[in-house]
């Protein structure tokens, strides 16, 4: 992934925090028959016992009848994408743009791709866990959690049967958040300003975020 120097972002914490709240990614692989992907929610799981969050996996858990992994070439290094939909900014935001009318519209978006190796997990015990893991967090939403043990063991089992789980270890993160950190103080409050006058969830979310971002 191309990252200009002023969007990439290294701090795990804010890595860590933008790939639980944007689980579903895109994983690609190079596969028998070429370049496939799938969609697919992960989990970052710290295999260390040390406070070193960089020696976390992800997990995750494909549909056995999905053909990705089956055809995956054994050596291939899975990309592993989080990305959301961000929003487009306007130039009629910049306060600049009025005195020079140099400016374009761009679209501000976060995004994280991992290089990975994949190992299946096919143990009943350890789908299990993974399941729950899963379920335990997505489930914090929800006023009265749901969790695998309020279905039926059995169901739960043969619903096992139909997966296959995977452990992605790390290789290598880049990570991109352009926030409009490239301008001037002014044009980053009327970025914040126009986004908000637009008063929808997506494009007040994305204010926040730049403003969040672009703290003195």
């Amino acid at each position: 992934m191309h990252i200009p120097e002023i969007f990439a972002e290294e701090n795990m914490d804010s890595i860590l925090d933008f790939i639980a709240s944007n689980p579903l990614t895109t994983l690609v692989a190079q596969t028998s028959n070429g370049i496939e992907a799938c969609h697919i929610p992960l989990f970052w799981y710290n295999e260390s016992s040390d406070s070193d969050k960089e020696r976390g996996c992800l997990y995750g858990h494909f549909a056995r009848k999905n053909p990705i992994y089956q055809h995956a070439l054994p050596t291939t290094s899975w990309l592993i994408i989080f990305q959301e939909s961000g929003h487009y900014i306007s130039p009629n935001w910049y306060p600049t743009k009025a005195k020079t009318h140099k400016e374009v519209p761009t679209w501000n978006y976060q995004s994280v791709h991992i290089q990975s190796q994949i190992e299946l997990i096919e143990e009943p015990d350890k789908l299990k866990w993974l399941l729950s893991t899963m379920t335990e967090r997505q489930e914090t939403i929800s006023d009265r959690p749901w969790s695998l043990d309020e279905a039926p063991v059995a169901y739960i089992e043969a619903m096992c049967r139909g997966i296959i789980g995977f452990k992605l270890t790390i290789d290598s993160i880049q990570a991109q958040f352009k926030l409009s950190q490239n301008k001037p103080a002014e044009n980053i409050t009327g970025v914040i300003d126009g986004l908000k006058k637009l008063n929808t969830d997506q494009a007040i979310s994305m204010a926040i975020q730049v403003a969040n971002h672009n703290k003195p």
